[in-house]
């Protein structure tokens, strides 16, 4: 970031949700966008409104077009006018100039193996079928 601007850490959340409790099998996951500096005290209130929802993402079998929806929402945030800095006034009532990078993406295991394209139930490491994976021995790491 150029020298005397001021980094804002901007925070994603994303986490499933059902549409009503009488369609079961209809889920949206809505994104949230906070920035890391605000204290996590005060952003971690509902009522202080510090998460505002930047998008509602469908069901998706396809991950490519997932990523593409993703990459088209956070756009903003790669353009060289943002990461050059943009003038903006502070809490101080200076202007300053403010450079956003994404810092961090909250998500349950279960939405992050989506976003990664993670299978679930296998073994990052090996490749084989979750009834090969075995026992593990009494003491695995004992030479």
């Amino acid at each position: 970031i150029p020298v005397g601007s001021m980094l804002i850490p901007v925070l994603l959340a994303y986490d499933q949700t059902y549409l009503t409790n009488y369609s079961r099998d209809k889920k949206l996951w809505p994104l949230y966008m906070s920035i890391g500096n605000i204290k996590s005290i005060v952003r971690n209130k509902p009522t202080m409104n510090a998460w505002i929802p930047i998008a509602l993402l469908p069901e998706l079998d396809a991950l490519q077009i997932m990523h593409e929806i993703l990459s088209h929402i956070l756009s903003p945030l790669a353009n060289a006018k943002t990461q050059e800095g943009i003038e903006m006034v502070c809490c101080d009532e200076n202007i300053c100039r403010c450079v956003p990078k994404l810092s961090a993406w909250l998500a349950d295991y279960m939405e992050n193996a989506i976003i990664y394209g993670i299978a679930s139930n296998r073994c990052s490491i090996y490749v084989a079928p979750p009834n090969e994976f075995g026992e593990l021995p009494e003491r695995p790491y004992e030479t």
